[in-house]
């Protein structure tokens, strides 16, 4: 079966949000290294940053490829509940952002971030997507 439109433009959002994501990274490396390194309790484990990257970047994949190039029906729902899991980082980083604890940069890259899954996430919900599931559009139950 050939991809429909909306899976395609759900893997361009999709991996648009994970090139996003590795510029959040960028931006919030040095202030995590610090944050790490300030606690004498987690100074040992500045190590883990590169591997959390490296688990983050392989989930996401493994997300995309099962979703955009094998129909997972689980892994759809997984991207959606990401998705939303986002903004409600958002919402928590708001006060952190208000008290200055978190720069405007890390923020606003945090938004775009945001947006860019939930257009991805919303591509996986039409009809031509449906199909791709092998969801039933027609909405009769047989």
């Amino acid at each position: 079966m050939e991809r429909p439109t909306s899976i395609r433009r759900f893997e361009q959002w999709y991996l648009a949000g994970i090139a996003l994501s590795l510029v959040g990274w960028a931006v919030d490396w040095s202030a995590m290294q610090a944050r790490l390194a300030a606690d004498s309790r987690t100074a040992a484990f500045g190590w883990m940053l590169s591997a959390m990257l490296v688990l983050s970047i392989a989930v996401s994949l493994l997300l995309w490829f099962f979703t955009a190039r094998r129909g997972s029906v689980v892994a759809k729902w997984i991207v959606v509940v990401l998705a939303g899991l986002s903004v409600v980082r958002l919402l928590v980083d708001l006060p952190a952002l208000l008290a200055g604890a978190m720069s405007v940069l890390s923020y606003a890259v945090g938004v775009a971030t945001t947006l860019v899954n939930i257009a991805a996430a919303a591509m996986l919900f039409r009809a031509d997507a449906r199909v791709w599931f092998g969801e039933d559009v027609t909405g009769e139950v047989e």
